[in-house]
């Protein structure tokens, strides 16, 4: 009987039209603007380029490299950070990165990839990739249904540990920048698959306040609630 209470407590309390569609509708800006980010060549931020990069690697669609991943460390969530799983947690978790593979090629068809763009076009395209995919964090951090398995890792090492939530945050994304230069050092993947770039050091910078920029506009339609 607790478990149900624990279930309707997480995934269906919280649930309203509004939050899901945030979520449903973050993710796939998230998606599109990840997507763009691997397109312009300039690189994305740590997790994404690290799940592209390995996947690459292992011969993997990205969608099921990404899913097996999240599963992996959707256990340390379950054992530790519970009360973070949401809907938001289970969508994110599951089609994030089915969606990037999904859009990739949509997005190369219509306007094309960096190795046909000179350096201030890629630019422009990972300009604006960023602001599509902070428009869809900000969605989906609204809705507050919940936390991805990734994002969960430096929140749970803040409750546990002293150090504060940026340090973990800067922890846990220079692993996945370690785990790509490793790899690419060994020679299981090539540099060019690496993902990193400048865009990997604006998405470290950028995306706070771009996404706080979006949150008073997402607020209002999201929760109804007009911003401070």
């Amino acid at each position: 009987m607790k478990i149900f209470q624990g279930l309707y407590n997480c995934f269906i309390r919280p649930l309203t039209g509004r939050k899901a569609l945030a979520v449903v509708l973050g993710n796939v800006f998230i998606g599109i603007g990840a997507a763009g980010l691997r397109l312009s060549l300039m690189g994305n931020d740590p997790y994404t380029a690290a799940n592209m990069a390995l996947s690459e690697g292992f011969h993997m669609g990205l969608g099921n490299y990404q899913l097996l991943v999240n599963v992996l460390l959707l256990i340390i969530q379950l054992i530790w950070g519970r009360a973070y799983i949401g809907f938001g947690s289970i969508v994110n978790m599951c089609f994030l990165g089915y969606i990037i593979q999904f859009v990739m090629p949509i997005i190369q068809t219509l306007v094309g990839d960096g190795n046909e763009k000179s350096f201030m076009c890629r630019f422009i395209y990972m300009l604006i990739s960023l602001i599509i995919l902070s428009f869809g964090l900000s969605m989906y951090q609204i809705a507050n249904l919940g936390v991805s398995p990734y994002d969960y890792l430096a929140l749970g090492m803040t409750e546990h540990f002293k150090p504060p939530y940026f340090v973990n945050r800067v922890i846990t994304d220079a692993f996945c920048v370690m785990l790509i230069v490793v790899a690419a050092c060994t020679g299981f993947i090539s540099w060019a698959d690496s993902n990193l770039g400048v865009g990997t050091v604006l998405a470290a910078f950028c995306l706070g306040p771009f996404v706080n920029m979006f949150n008073k506009v997402n607020r209002a339609w999201i929760t109804k609630e007009k911003a401070v």
